[in-house]
């Protein structure tokens, strides 16, 4: 039994206009011909699909369960035909982005705007990983493109990347915290009293790094910077937040920085992909992520 989606869309016309003169006039074909075409149909399947009496046309039962469970088929075909052209053309279908968690969302979804104008068919993925997490995905192909992955790719081979420049953190305590009081720079003995808030890296094949931690003091592990931020407000702990984060905090007095005699290093950011294999979609995240301003927006500046 062949059933051709020409055919599903006629009988779906008449259905609408419960016609088939009607049906026929809106794809310029004679009404013999979309009456052929359904009869066809009709014995393909081996049940009636329409009731005609006279020049009124009704669906059967079993022609209101074709029309409603045909619907997505002719979805499912106009996207295999979608897809399949864009394969051939070289845009991927799918693409999967891991981005660093300490990368602001505005230019997350500034990009993630200009990705779906760009390419309204490909389907996208955005997954955010901590530390590490960038680049075991990116080497575990769970992503085809990390964004704000730190520091130096583990190996250069087969991946190509891109610094995007420097994030930097801010070390911060909330405003009644005993530490708050203090004039001078602290010291890693009187900050280690007390707990660091963490966030977990994601990495699974690769080793966990912090973002803050003294050895021998207690970390606080929490998914993200909305519930770290909460706790170092109301004084649970201490540690380092993005400075794009902390800014406004700061200056609302809801945190307040305070300097160190060991103060964390900024961190560089990459964007990278594998070299292997890159179609046009791969090739515009790189172009468009590569210009000045969108390279500040990512660190946050």
């Amino acid at each position: 039994m062949f059933i051709s989606d020409e055919s599903i869309r006629i009988v779906h016309l008449v259905a609408k206009y419960k016609s088939i003169t009607t049906a026929a006039e809106q794809v310029n074909k004679v009404p013999s011909a979309i009456s052929y075409t359904v009869r066809k149909l009709e014995e393909s399947i081996g049940v009636a699909l329409f009731l005609r009496k006279g020049r009124n046309i009704e669906l059967t039962s079993a022609g209101e369960y074709f029309i409603q469970h045909s619907k997505t088929l002719l979805s499912d075909l106009d996207a295999l035909k979608r897809n399949t052209t864009l394969i051939h053309n070289g845009v991927e279908q799918e693409f999967v982005i891991a981005a660093n968690n300490i990368v602001p969302q505005s230019a997350l979804v500034q990009f993630i705007n200009a990705f779906e104008r760009a390419f309204p068919s490909t389907r996208l993925t955005l997954n955010i990983e901590v530390y590490n997490g960038c680049w075991d995905a990116l080497y575990r192909k769970h992503a085809d493109l990390v964004i704000g992955a730190p520091h130096n790719p583990p190996s250069t081979e087969g991946i190509k990347s891109e610094s995007l420049g420097v994030l930097e953190w801010d070390f911060v305590v909330g405003p009644q915290h005993p530490l708050a009081a203090l004039i001078k720079p602290l010291t890693n003995t009187e900050l280690r009293k007390y707990p660091a808030v963490c966030i977990r890296d994601t990495a699974v094949n690769f080793s966990h790094q912090q973002a803050w931690l003294l050895e021998g003091q207690k970390p606080l592990y929490v998914p993200d910077f909305a519930i770290a931020v909460a706790l170092i407000q109301q004084n649970t702990g201490i540690g380092y937040v993005p400075h794009h984060l902390a800014s406004p905090l700061l200056n609302d007095g809801t945190l307040v920085k305070k300097s160190m005699l060991e103060h964390k290093h900024a961190t560089q950011l990459f964007m990278a992909v594998r070299s292997e294999g890159m179609g046009k979609v791969c090739q515009w995240c790189l172009d468009y992520l590569s210009e000045p301003a969108m390279k500040n927006q990512i660190c946050g500046k």
